[in-house]
């Protein structure tokens, strides 16, 4: 055990005896502190006042993502190698989108031909001008029969008369067309942005910004929709799980409380971390226990995270 602990254990055994009779009792993995911040690990400050110390816990990611391939299709490019960090949005790799790419400029030109048609008016105002002429026609032979009853039969005027219905309903047919050329134009621009849309699903992005744990394929690979492609995980953040005896720790004792998470490195370092209490299970196991988890910021030091997914740590809870 370590100074934080209360106690230190010396090559003697009975001075390992004596110490282990004078620390404070431990159940289920939870003890409370007897100490109150006064001491520490060699070359750290002390700690301040807790509530209880979980003694085996797991570091874990926060974020670990399988990024996938949206659509089938072939690797054309891969701009990532593991180890690198990127940022959210980032291109992570690319498949062939040749094909989508072509149906997007066929959607465009039926797109423009449907908008110029449903734009022009010539059939309109052409309709409209024969309607004027055969309306003239239909009042000029009226007129002419008023003047001289029996000068203009009666199926001469009928056939005008129809002529000029013929042309009310062009104008009305012209109008249509035109709206129909505007649908059209509509459902053209749909199909671009489809196009454009199946263009960007063939483009593989970041979706969190992290470091590069796994390249899973090679450029010119045949991938599968919904194949992971990258993995990326989350370093600066990480969570560390611990289990406390139902009978010694009550859940509004540390729900939302600050904690120190301390981690044994190489040759006997051990580094301190800060974070706080996000979740508490609600659920107690066979062993009569409840999971705590708390998130963690991690460091850096020569471009090297401390703080690894796997390790063992031990958490202090601070009142």
């Amino acid at each position: 055990m370590n100074a934080s602990r209360g106690f230190v254990l010396s090559g003697a055994l009975v001075l390992a005896v004596a110490a282990a009779v004078a620390a404070p009792p431990t159940i289920s993995g939870v003890r409370r502190p007897a100490t109150t911040g006064s001491e520490s690990a060699a070359g750290s400050p002390a700690l301040p006042a807790a509530a209880a110390q979980i003694a085996d816990c797991l570091v874990y990611l926060v974020e670990d993502i399988q990024v996938p391939a949206l659509e089938a299709g072939p690797l054309v490019k891969i701009d990532v190698r593991e180890g690198d960090v990127v940022e959210q949005g980032q291109l992570l790799a690319q498949l062939d989108d040749s094909q989508p790419k072509i149906q997007k400029q066929a959607a465009e030109v039926e797109r423009d031909a449907a908008i110029a048609k449903a734009s022009d008016d010539i059939d309109v105002r052409f309709a409209e001008a024969t309607l004027a002429y055969s309306t003239a026609e239909v009042q000029r032979l009226l007129a002419v029969e008023r003047k001289s009853a029996g000068s203009i039969s009666v199926p001469e005027i009928e056939k005008a008369k129809l002529a000029r219905h013929r042309d009310e309903l062009q104008i009305e047919k012209s109008k249509l067309d035109m709206k129909v050329a505007k649908m059209t134009a509509d459902k053209h621009h749909a199909d671009v942005q489809a196009a454009d849309l199946s263009v960007a699903r063939r483009q593989i992005l970041a979706p969190i910004t992290g470091e590069v744990a796994t390249v899973y394929h090679e450029t010119s690979e045949w991938v599968n929709a919904g194949e992971p492609v990258v993995q990326i995980v989350r370093m600066d953040r990480l969570r560390v799980e611990g289990f406390v005896a139902a009978t010694e720790l009550n859940v509004d004792e540390i729900a939302g409380k600050q904690v120190i998470v301390e981690v044994e490195l190489a040759r006997g370092r051990r580094e301190r971390f800060s974070g706080a209490v996000t979740y508490i299970s609600p659920l107690v196991t066979a062993g009569g226990k409840y999971r705590v988890r708390a998130e963690v910021q991690n460091r850096l030091a020569s471009d090297e995270w401390l703080l690894r997914p796997g390790s063992a740590a031990s958490m202090i809870i601070l009142k």
